[in-house]
Order: structure tokens, then sequence, then C-alpha cells
């Protein structure tokens, strides 16, 4: 299957992750995640609600700005492909011109 087939499918899903066992995220994540607990534990029922809404809205500018991130570097990647393929009419030579 090629990548546009696996795109049109779904197949193709950049911000499914999966996370290489014993890697430094993967180490890191864990023990952000104890870290959470003991913070968690100590919140009243009050705390817990206005952190959990704090949260929510963390979150969402998270996605909006990896989906940003994600769009740039496709948008640069798409350039230096362009700028390899393409003869550049500037005044100066391309380097393989040199």
């Amino acid at each position: 299957m090629s990548i546009l087939e696996a795109l049109w499918g779904g197949g193709v899903r950049p911000c499914d992750r999966t996370v290489k066992q014993g890697s430094e995220y993967d180490i890191v994540r864990k023990e952000a995640s104890k870290a959470y607990d003991r913070f968690w534990d100590m919140l009243t029922p009050e705390e817990k609600d206005a952190y959990n809404t704090f949260s929510e809205y963390n979150n969402h500018l998270l996605s909006i700005s990896e989906a940003d991130i994600f769009a740039k570097g496709f948008r640069l990647g798409i350039q230096l492909i362009f700028a390899a393929i393409c003869k550049d009419d500037t005044q100066l030579p391309m380097m393989d011109d040199v």
C-alpha cells in the first residue's frame, strides 16, 4: 500500500504514537505519573475540580500547538523537497552548479 493510499484510508495518523519501552520518554512519563498521583492525593475536591478545568484548557492548547507544529513541519519538508528538485533562477548559482 502506498503512503497516499494509507493516508486516504486513515492508516496514517501522526497523532498516534507508540512509546519505546525504556526510552527516556517512557522513564520520564512514568515518573510524571507517580508525581501526579502524589499531587492528586493532596488536593481537596474543590481543588481537584479546579485542576481538572485547568487540565482541560491546557490539553486543548497542547492539541492546537501540536497540530500547528505538525503543519509547519510538513510545509517545511515540502519546501525542502521543492528546493531540491526545482531549478532556482536566483542571481547566484545553486550549490551543485559551483
